[in-house]
């Protein structure tokens, strides 16, 4: 009986060292390469690297097969040398509660991947008003407006962890207002007064993402510095035109579309700091397109 436990024993061991023979060997530019040890592979076949704790890390299909050796694509996650190979649709190698589904490893793989770094590209339509106030020959004159301007940025993700992201943001944004005055001698002998600016904006906003997975749900707060580089108003002097200061606030959504895409939705509101004599705020509608890192 003794024997023929060690047989089943040395049995099972042989078997789960065929199994995973083959082995990553070089690791660059999203693609490995795989010494078979013996074990086939055809281009197009797929595997799942295992690494040093029997847990499945990446998926990657063969590209080429030469002799013993073959390269291959990372298709999702990531691998290093001396990971184990094993084929796509093959047993499992150990998984948290027992579970050996592909479902089960997307699931993981998509929640580690969307919440990392990040950068993405995204448009904004801007809904602008402003409140434009002053003393003419003792008598005070109000001009109100408001408008609408388009905007087109990129950013950056930087995730503390998966709850607090740090975000930075630049591009050029249009603040367009327009709108009467009380007194047609305000907006240069006028009844329409108007502001046109461009923006070379800049932002940085820390986020509190409190729902995670698919639809990651987040909440932030911003500071943006926007420098004027084209400015044209009735209402206010040009030449005192050159940058504005504006804080943020925002509530988002980050929409996964896969482990490596996702499209980012948020609406924000902007507020000037006010003046004397000018008061004005932003309501921003942003949508756009990000990678994962």
């Amino acid at each position: 009986m003794k024997n023929l436990k060690m047989l089943f024993a040395f049995s099972l061991l042989i078997l789960s060292s065929s199994a995973f023979a083959a082995k990553v060997t070089q690791v660059k530019n999203k693609k490995v390469l795989i010494t078979l040890e013996g074990d086939s592979a055809s281009v197009g076949s797929e595997f799942f690297v295992i690494n040093a704790s029997g847990k499945k890390v990446a998926i990657i299909k063969v590209t080429q097969v030469k002799g013993d050796k073959a390269i291959a694509d990372i298709s999702k996650g990531s691998a290093q040398v001396g990971y184990s190979l094993q084929a796509r649709g093959g047993g499992s190698a150990a998984s948290s509660g027992g579970e050996s589904s592909d479902s089960y490893y997307d699931s993981k793989l998509n929640n580690r991947v969307h919440n990392g770094n990040s950068m993405g590209i995204v448009g904004g339509y801007l809904m602008n008003s402003m409140t434009a106030s002053f003393l003419r020959i003792s008598t005070p004159v109000t001009a109100s407006m408001s408008g609408t301007g388009f905007g087109a940025l990129g950013y950056y993700d930087y995730a503390v962890n998966p709850s607090i992201t740090l975000r930075g943001m630049v591009g050029v944004e249009q603040y367009n207002v327009s709108g009467t005055a009380s007194d047609n001698g305000l907006c240069s002998n006028s009844p329409t007064c108007d502001v046109k600016l461009n923006y070379l904006s800049f932002y940085g906003y820390g986020r509190w993402n409190f729902i995670q997975g698919k639809f990651k749900t987040w909440l932030g707060a911003g500071y943006g510095y926007l420098y004027a580089i084209g400015k044209e108003s009735t209402v206010l002097k040009s030449d005192q035109i050159s940058a504005n200061q504006i804080f943020v606030g925002a509530l988002g959504m980050d929409i996964r579309m896969s482990p490596k895409s996702y499209i980012p939705v948020s609406l924000e509101y902007g507020m000037f700091p006010s003046s004397d004599s000018v008061k004005a705020n932003i309501m921003y509608l942003r949508a756009g397109y990000a990678w994962n890192l």
